[in-house]
């Protein structure tokens, strides 16, 4: 091997401990970028680009290192786990909000709650049992049905704002997943055009990836790479983005929970018009309150409503008010949306048990004891409130878990793609070494060249 061909070999070598180090340098500055998975250049010995003849060698020439490529590390295996996983804990974690929005319109404990209501209302009618003579006491018991009232109305109101809130969020959401889309999309044929120009892409599909797990966390969505260096994106088995195209989402159904029964929401294909088949994410999230969660609150303060309406009034008409007449429907309308007090005067409390007996309190009394019915009006709205408690508390269990596991996996992603500051700088360190050793053989070699060319004089 010549001379010159040594210090080509060293050139070789100072280009791609450069290049090492640029790629290390990269790498140490974006220790604390989101997203950003860390690079390697991949180091080759150049192959000598003689072939030998039969019966001859030849100079085998020049060889040296080159950078073979920059590759950037992930798994994919790890990859798609963290979207699957983020997907779950975005799902649950989306359900806990909704029960505490839901436990929030109930407020319950609380010294002003319907519980303490209920209580107040029979004990008014207590007090109209110890005294069914007095007006007085017939008001309060008028009083305390009217706050009750009020109470299941606004109850009710919001909880129909909580879900028409929901409802906007979810317009928000599919627009979110459908720009999402689009820019993974664009990406994918910014990847694939620099692919084919032999430039640097690696940025580019840090950005595509931080999208699509975003849209894991929207949907669920998982996605397969494509031999171009793009990726397919799929909801529940069907193409949201193939290469540079994304299909589009969109939403329909009520905008109010008064016709959710009738008009469930859902988001389908924009194209085709299919339901989507969103069992993950916040958009399932999204979806099960609106159809499930929420209306499922909202059905059984009906109940609690109803029972009460149905109680109260049962008991009252076997009474007589202090006309003699008998005891008319209490209570208004059949649920908490427009239970009101039907009675418009103190007199029309039907107290008495006996026709002949205008102050007689058997009625009064009968209608306080319905507080102690172990399964009654009371009693039903306790079991309401212990269920959606019970329910709370059980997702709030799972996302707490799930939390866990989605922490640890995404330690196992970043293990493997982030970017470990005492390793770069170790390789760092190297690669220095080995530039300053590549160096020094340009220097050698410069000398000996000096000194040939000084022999010859």
């Amino acid at each position: 091997m010549s001379t010159f061909n040594g210090l080509s070999t060293a050139l070789t070598a100072l280009y791609a401990q450069r290049r090492a180090l640029d790629v290390t340098g990269n790498n140490i500055a974006n220790a604390n970028t989101d997203g950003y998975s860390r690079e390697r250049a991949d180091l080759r010995p150049i192959e000598s680009p003689r072939v030998p003849a039969f019966y001859a060698t030849g100079d085998p020439g020049a060889a040296g290192v080159t950078v073979a490529s920059v590759t950037r590390l992930h798994d994919e295996f790890l990859d798609s786990r963290s979207r699957s996983e983020h997907a779950l804990d975005t799902y649950l974690n989306g359900q806990v909000d909704t029960f505490a929005g839901v436990e929030q319109v109930i407020g319950e404990p609380s010294d002003t709650g319907l519980q303490n209501q209920l209580a107040e209302f029979w004990g008014a009618w207590h007090d109209v049992a110890n005294n069914p003579g007095d007006e007085s006491t017939r008001t309060q018991v008028m009083s305390r049905a009217s706050t009750i009232a009020s109470t299941l109305r606004t109850t009710n109101d919001a909880m129909a704002g909580l879900w028409g809130s929901t409802r906007e969020r979810l317009d928000t959401e599919v627009s979110d997943v459908n720009q999402t889309s689009g820019a993974i999309a664009e990406l994918n044929q910014k990847v694939v055009l620099a692919n084919q120009a032999g430039l640097p892409a690696n940025e580019l599909a840090d950005q595509r990836d931080q999208l699509v797990l975003h849209l894991s966390e929207l949907t669920g969505a998982t996605s397969t790479p494509r031999l171009d260096g793009g990726v397919n994106v799929q909801i529940a088995g069907s193409m949201l983005v193939t290469g540079g195209d994304a299909r589009q989402l969109e939403v329909v159904g009520a905008t109010a929970m008064t016709g959710q029964a009738a008009a469930p929401p859902l988001v389908r294909w924009a194209d085709n018009h299919i339901s989507v088949g969103i069992s993950s994410g916040q958009l399932a999230s999204t979806l099960e309150s609106l159809n499930t969660t929420i209306p499922g609150a909202a059905q059984g303060l009906d109940g609690v409503a109803a029972n009460l309406i149905t109680a109260v009034n049962a008991q009252h008409a076997l009474g007589f008010d202090l006309t003699g007449t008998q005891g008319g429907a209490f209570f208004s309308g059949s649920s908490a949306s427009d239970i009101g007090v039907a009675l418009t005067s103190p007199d029309q409390v039907a107290a008495s048990g006996d026709v002949t007996k205008k102050l007689d309190n058997a009625n009064a009394t009968a209608l306080a004891d319905m507080g102690k019915d172990p399964s009654g009006v009371e009693a039903g709205y306790r079991n309401y409130v212990a269920g959606i408690g019970v329910a709370a508390q059980t997702v709030q269990r799972r996302a707490a878990a799930q939390g866990g596991i989605t922490t640890d996996v995404d330690q196992a992603q970043q293990s493997t793609s982030g970017v470990n500051l005492d390793e770069e700088m170790t390789n760092m360190l190297q690669f220095q070494r080995a530039y300053e050793a590549a160096a020094k053989v340009v220097s050698t070699v410069d000398e000996t060249i000096g000194t040939l060319i000084n022999m010859k004089r």
